[in-house]
């Protein structure tokens, strides 16, 4: 089965504040963090240990750059909640 992957709605550049629940046990809590995109993409879930169930299991992913320069990646589930900030003008070559 050949799916196509979906594309992400944030293009590079756009600030985000990304809000995520965290459940241990009885207790959760609520996570953020705040970056730019640097990347958005579609990765394999699995790997080969799980043979053809990778071809066609994906988790989308956002790749950010917080504002001290670390790099995060965050796998984006249904619970996510992402809100945009503001979008940094791509610059045209001319």
């Amino acid at each position: 089965m050949n799916r196509s992957q979906p594309s992400l709605p944030f293009p590079v550049g756009t600030r985000v504040r990304v809000a995520q629940q965290v459940r241990v046990a009885d207790k959760h809590w609520v996570t953020y963090v705040t970056g730019t995109v640097e990347a958005g993409s579609i990765r394999p879930l699995g790997g080969m240990e799980m043979g053809s169930k990778a071809a066609y299991s994906y988790q989308p992913t956002l790749r950010l750059r917080l504002d001290d320069g670390e790099i995060t990646s965050i796998v984006i589930d249904e619970q996510t909640q992402i809100e945009t900030l503001d979008t940094v003008p791509q610059s045209r070559s001319s």
